[in-house]
């Protein structure tokens, strides 16, 4: 345990499922307590189940609603005093389609949940953190940002965005205490890619895509938690405006 993150008190976006889940139960297992913000009421009532109800708080949200944003933020501030964490992981996944081909409609949707959502969470919670001398903030990229995959430009524009916003943040925020980093996930089991994943369709390509990981495999949402734990608390004390890729070395090759 990373004792470090005792009564911190964090913020997930995203955190009815996948990975946004597993971070929100990795990050209350080191000590933390955490304000659950997602659309569906259900799925964040599940994750309060596996945290403890003492130990996190359930907040419904859309992160295209400013002012919901702002109203999940303040109930973190009033219920607990603090906010330490923020873990920006909310998103969506595009239509498939190349880019000649891609309905305008559909870069604007990838836009504004993916990346511009960051954007107003962050500014949000930000007074906060400065006021308070500290505090942690870890955006989920993905892969695609800065490695093009086809037929998902909407999408890789949106995570590579959230790379090049991370770093701005790290460097107008240093002189507060405040940290920022990018967790950029590969190929990951999540709800999101199921289904693609589990479509026997796919099953050549999906055998292909894990043979062209080093590690051979794909990830899992735990091990990408495990990486936002490493950053957000004191673990990762010197470390801001930078990028970890948790992909089994697809980046490397």
């Amino acid at each position: 345990m990373d004792t470090r993150l005792v009564d911190r008190v964090a913020l997930v976006t995203g955190a009815s499922q996948g990975i946004g889940r597993a971070v929100a139960v990795a990050l209350s297992a080191e000590g933390a307590r955490v304000g659950l913000l997602a659309r569906g009421r259900r799925g964040l009532e599940e994750t309060l189940e596996r945290i403890g109800p003492s130990r996190g708080m359930v907040l419904p949200c859309d992160v295209t609603d400013r002012a919901a944003i702002a109203g999940a933020v303040q109930s973190v501030i009033a219920g607990w005093g603090r906010l330490d964490v923020l873990v920006n992981n909310a998103g969506q996944r595009q239509d498939r389609a190349r880019i000649d081909e891609l309905e305008v409609h559909e870069w604007d949707r990838m836009v504004e949940v993916n990346l511009s959502s960051v954007f107003h969470v962050t500014r949000a919670a930000a007074p906060h953190l400065i006021e308070q001398g500290s505090g942690s903030v870890v955006n989920i990229a993905s892969i695609s940002g800065p490695f093009g995959i086809p037929r998902i430009g909407a999408y890789a524009a949106a995570k590579a965005g959230i790379i090049g916003l991370t770093r701005t943040m790290a460097a107008e925020w240093c002189e507060f205490g405040v940290r920022v980093n990018t967790v950029a996930p590969g190929f990951i089991e999540t709800p999101m890619n199921a289904w693609f994943r589990e479509d026997p369709a796919n099953a050549e390509q999906v055998a292909a895509i894990e043979a062209g990981i080093p590690l051979g495999r794909h990830g899992y949402a735990e091990e990408v938690a495990q990486a936002v734990v490493f950053l957000a608390g004191d673990t990762g004390s010197y470390i801001t405006g930078q990028t970890l890729f948790v992909d089994g070395g697809w980046s490397v090759v």
